[in-house]
């Protein structure tokens, strides 16, 4: 039987970022098992070929700050860079780009081979290798069980320290377009059953999510300019700090930014009379036939769904994306459907532009299994089951941001626990990584989970701009750098930015002192970065970081008195959040807590006070008591819990 540190099953976003962290971590000599049906998919962007946006851009950041590949992945492939709400404050700014997919495989997959920590192998895994844990009623991992593709020949073992499973949409995975119903996890691709009975055999609950695609177009059949252009910015801005000309690592190397031929989108919209086709045809749609009867993600419906919704709406906008260089291929972003192919044609044919346009492939929705989110702990492993991690889709989430970034954080942990060393988490505080994994371990997603700068109370701290400021120490006392050459360049180049801003925020302090006023003027209407850089006109700053640089110290002026504010906040949220709950707890035994917070703590098994409060269903009288409680030791009931302590 073949032995890893660790096994990582899925190749998607969520398991090349998972293996990419743990080959990081592991000593010289460490092993990885990636585990994939097919090498070819490492990295496939099954729906938009876009990296970013909205908070998700954030994500991205925060995964490159932390030594991850997302960003860099990205950098070398996009064909249009954008940042969203630039024209608002920095906070609330979202890089995005459109990558070329296939060249955004290739990168993962390139980056993902160039590491001899890293082994892939070819398989299904059916079923996770547990043994029981001595004096305990868990049990842990200790391998997977893995078949051929094609089901031809004998299963074989490998063993494992940990394991990471990162399925997406494929576990019993049920693809709809109309009345056809086709198993599979995504075009071609037939779904995983086993691993879905096995986690039940194991105790977990499975719940039923859904997504879905909207069809793809041939772009020699659209009147591409006679459509109104959507461009990307003059002067992109990359997601990594070492998107600068000169780069290389496995093979990738980024000689200019941006790397390839930039291009434009399209604007299109849906017509009345498509609505009209939609409506007549809904008996149809397997979303209110009741063909499909689980839910997709609220903030990106399908197109049925809007003209149900938004039924006094005459169209909706649709966006024509290129989906390559190399092929023809367009993204319609606004109509994900499962509809009928006959109504998708009617809805494609009578939008401006798109008259003659070949359907490539149609739209469909996809449903498939996950876990409740109640079985995981922030660091991603699974509580039924020490040392199996998961990560992605499988956790209720929707995204390839929000994969990635649970990838990383169970690729660490695994790593971790592979060498018996100590969970690692971020705080909601320090990164909107940490408000994902703690939103997944107190809340029940009755949707696919999408990351929005709102879930984040503190985000005037977890701005894209000081990502690396924040994480960048971390990944580098983790060990997440030392060990490649692409982490100690990215260490290299964050002392150079450290010393550049401390030098800045220096000078802004003198500049501000003795009643200059420099504060006040950076807080004024239509300051910016050039206003700074000409108040400080005798500062020099490293061309490669200096853009990065005056936007940080800016931000940090312009916030400067809510900044502190919140940090007030946090250090008073910290104090009671931080305490542990004790694993002996029993919250059933408690009987003088209200029915509804003993049902929500003993469901979500909290680990601590912090993420028990933030829990639906719990209030701050029921924390007070619940301290009470346990500072009275195993045993007590609480009969009399409202004497005082």
């Amino acid at each position: 039987m073949r032995r890893f540190e660790v096994i990582i099953i899925g190749g998607g976003h969520a398991g090349a970022e998972a293996a990419w962290a743990a080959a990081n971590l592991l000593p010289e000599g460490g092993s990885v098992g990636l585990v994939t049906t097919d090498p070819a998919t490492i990295g496939v962007m099954s729906c938009n070929p876009a990296i970013g946006g909205l908070a998700k851009g954030q994500l991205v950041r925060e995964i490159d700050a932390l030594g991850g590949l997302m960003g860099l992945a990205a950098d070398a492939t996009g064909i249009m860079f954008k940042v969203l709400n630039s024209s608002r404050g920095p906070a609330v700014r979202g890089p995005r780009c459109q990558s070329d997919k296939h060249a955004y495989a290739s990168a993962v997959r390139t980056m993902i081979e160039s590491r001899p920590e890293i082994e892939i192998i070819r398989g299904m895994v059916g079923r996770i290798l547990t043994e029981p844990i001595p004096g305990s009623a868990r049990r842990r991992a200790v391998g997977v069980e893995v078949a051929p593709k094609d089901d031809s020949g004998s299963t074989h073992k490998l063993e494992a320290n940990a394991v990471v499973l990162t399925t997406g949409t494929f576990m019993r995975g049920l693809m709809h377009t109309g009345e056809q119903r086709t198993p599979g996890g995504r075009v071609g691709e037939k779904a995983a059953s086993s691993l879905s009975h096995d986690l039940e055999s194991m105790g977990f609950e499975l719940g039923r999510l859904k997504t879905g695609t909207p069809p793809r177009l041939d772009r020699t059949t659209i009147d591409w300019d006679g459509l109104e252009p959507q461009l990307g910015d003059e002067s992109p801005v990359p997601f990594s700090d070492l998107s600068s000309p000169g780069w290389s690592v496995g093979g990738l190397t980024l000689d200019r930014f941006p790397l390839l031929e930039q291009v434009a989108c399209r604007q299109t919209r849906t017509s009345h009379e498509a609505h009209e086709c939609i409506r007549q045809n809904l008996h149809r749609a397997p979303m209110f036939s009741g063909q499909i009867e689980s839910r997709g993600p609220r903030y990106c419906p399908s197109v049925e769904d809007k003209v149900v919704r938004f039924s006094e709406r005459e169209s909706h906008g649709v966006f024509l994306e290129p989906e390559s260089l190399t092929c023809n291929s367009v993204y319609c972003n606004g109509i994900a459907t499962s509809l009928p192919t006959d109504v998708q044609d009617v809805i494609v044919r009578t939008m401006p532009g798109c008259e003659h346009a070949k359907i490539l492939q149609y739209g469909y929705a996809v449903e498939y299994d996950s876990v409740r989110p109640r079985h995981i702990r922030a660091t991603g492993e699974t509580k039924p089951v020490e040392g199996l991690f998961l990560a992605g889709q499988i956790n209720g989430t929707s995204g390839y941001e929000e994969a990635a970034a649970q990838g990383l954080v169970a690729g660490v942990n695994a790593a971790r626990r592979a060498r018996a060393e100590g969970d690692w988490t971020l705080a909601r505080d320090e990164a909107y990584i940490g408000v994902l994994m703690d939103d997944l371990v107190t809340r029940t997603p009755v949707e696919p989970y999408r990351m929005f700068t709102s879930r984040a109370e503190h985000r005037l701290l977890l701005r894209p701009d000081n990502s690396a400021d924040r994480l960048t120490p971390i990944a580098r006392d983790l060990g997440l750098l030392s060990s490649t050459e692409l982490g100690q360049a990215r260490e290299r180049l964050f002392a150079r930015r450290a010393e550049a801003l401390e030098l800045v925020r220096h000078k802004i302090d003198r500049a501000s002192a003795g009643g200059q006023g420099l504060d006040l003027a950076l807080r004024r209407a239509g300051s910016d970065v050039q206003t700074l850089r000409r108040s400080l006109a005798e500062v020099r700053v490293d061309d490669t970081i200096a853009q990065g640089v005056w936007e940080t110290a800016l931000a940090e002026r312009q916030y400067a008195p809510y900044i502190a504010r919140q940090r007030n906040e946090i250090r008073r949220q910290r104090e009671m959040g931080s305490r542990r709950i004790p694993d002996w707890v029993d919250f059933n035994s408690f009987e003088t807590l209200r029915t509804e917070a003993r049902e929500a703590l003993d469901r979500f098994r909290p680990d601590t006070f912090g993420q028990a409060g933030r829990l639906e269903g719990v209030t701050p009288s029921d924390l007070t008591l619940l301290s009470v409680l346990i500072a009275r030791g195993p045993g007590e009931r609480g009969a009399s819990a409202h004497a005082e302590p």
